[in-house]
């Protein structure tokens, strides 16, 4: 390879990938490469969570970059290089081939570097002929043109490539969240057809066991009713073949005998369809779930000021200490209440809460008068309340005589459904999808969600449409 050839080389390694010219003020990035300084500030501008290199896609956690000295030093050698080849280079590297003259003159039509003697072919075809001078002037101001739009398309592929990244992994974020759900439905499932089964396979052994006691009930009695009906019989047999004396003074007996005889009755002894038979798959929970799911958030404005209700209003959590609200105070107290936004006051309805490892927590309805509506901020413990909470390790469900539950298994999940119309306020664990206890009331005013967060740092989240 000639001098001039490994310079070019060289120079084309040193060219910054984003404005592919020789780099000024070269800096490097985490992973490795090096570009303009202006380069890569004007390519990560912009708010921006991630800072993804323009060449191998890596991403960065900082906007972060060091100055490279050693090749910025290492790009003005090449330069000077480059120069000093230019003028050294002799005069006859730009003599034409056939003609062997200088190169000064550029056919626009043909795109052809051109020395006089070439010119007349070409003008006689009246092609324009320009000097080497004008028409490098003219297509490098072209070709910079050709660099900024390059420039603009290669921003908005990056930024299509960054918008495509994003949407691949929110759905993969999707489908593995589905996949959570869709595994915890079958082991739900799973779990609902073994104590399915073993419910039946008792009932089935109870049932057993009453019809074979019966069976023998019924065989016993038909064994005693053939004996007594044996003697009988041999009876009226030795009385048929005495004298007629004896048979007529004797005829008043064997028709007693006749008349009195009952069979025993036979205790029903068929096995009921409803033992062997398994309930359908689709539980009630379900089919309330399908059919009378709200859209339930929270209401910003009744919630405590130690708490803090996220901007799609689905989430609430206890503040930080450094919040001005908590500065100077040393206690924060359980009730930590909010409302939702909405107020039902007839219909069925059907919402889920998220209540994950909270060790304290509150959720239900509590009744809403007409008399707290045009308050700012109503106090929902003034009001009745109907809810299951956990406290100190205990499930309890609050309402007018609190009752303490026993449950199989830990809540992460509460479904709440009402029936206004029935009067009735029922929970559910989703984690099993079982019942976990039901309030029978008249209602007289509306009814709110309410939800108590308890003074830890675990969110309390409701569970919208759009996450089904």
């Amino acid at each position: 390879m000639e001098a001039s050839g490994v310079l070019s080389a060289m120079q084309a390694e040193f060219n910054c990938p984003i404005c592919l010219t020789s780099m000024r003020e070269p800096a490097t990035i985490e992973c490795g490469h090096n570009f303009c300084y202006s380069c890569i500030q004007q390519c990560w501008e912009g708010p921006q969570d991630n800072f993804s290199c323009p060449v191998c896609r890596h991403l960065c956690q900082k906007r972060h970059w060091t100055a490279n000295r050693k090749l910025a030093k290492i790009v003005d050698f090449i330069q000077l290089m480059d120069i000093g080849s230019k003028e050294v280079s002799p005069q006859e590297e730009n003599l034409c081939e056939r003609h062997s003259q200088v190169l000064s003159l550029f056919c626009e039509e043909d795109l052809e570097v051109l020395c006089p003697d070439c010119v007349e072919p070409h003008d006689q075809q009246r092609h324009h002929v320009r000097s080497l001078e004008e028409a490098a002037s003219y297509y490098r101001h072209k070709t910079n043109d050709s660099i900024t739009l390059l420039r603009e398309d290669l921003q908005k592929l990056q930024k299509v490539e960054e918008r495509e990244d994003r949407k691949f992994q929110e759905l993969r974020d999707q489908i593995l969240k589905h996949k959570s759900k869709l595994d915890s439905g079958i082991e739900n499932l799973k779990e609902f057809v073994d104590r399915q089964q073993e419910a039946a396979l008792s009932r089935l052994a109870q049932e057993e066991k009453d019809l074979l006691q019966r069976i023998k009930i019924n065989i016993t009695d038909f064994k005693d009713h053939i004996c007594t009906t044996k003697a009988q019989l041999q009876e009226v047999s030795e009385r048929c073949v005495m004298s007629d004396m004896k048979l007529l003074s004797e005829v008043k007996r064997i028709h007693h005998i006749y008349e009195s005889r009952e069979v025993p009755a036979v205790c029903f002894s068929q096995l009921r369809r409803e033992v062997y038979h398994l309930p359908p798959l689709e539980s009630a929970l379900e089919k309330i779930q399908q059919k009378f799911r709200a859209e339930v958030t929270l209401d910003p404005h009744t919630a405590d000021p130690h708490l803090c209700v996220s901007k799609d209003k689905r989430s609430v959590t206890l503040r930080k200490r450094k919040s001005k609200v908590l500065q100077g105070q040393q206690r924060i107290p359980f009730d930590l209440e909010v409302l939702g936004s909405q107020e039902f006051h007839a219909g069925r309805h059907y919402w889920e809460v998220q209540v994950n490892d909270k060790p304290s927590w509150a959720i239900g309805l509590c009744s809403h008068s007409p008399s707290s509506r045009g308050q700012q901020q109503p106090r929902s413990g003034q009001n009745r309340r109907w809810t299951i909470h956990l406290q100190d390790g205990f499930y309890v469900a609050g309402g007018a005589r609190p009752v303490v539950l026993t449950l199989k298994r830990k809540p992460r999940g509460i479904g709440v459904y009402l029936d206004w119309e029935l009067g009735q306020i029922s929970f559910y664990n989703l984690r099993d999808n079982s019942h976990l206890h039901s309030f029978k009331e008249t209602f007289s005013y509306s009814l709110k969600p309410y939800f108590c967060v308890g003074p830890d740092s675990i969110p309390l989240s409701l569970c919208g449409l759009a996450d089904l």
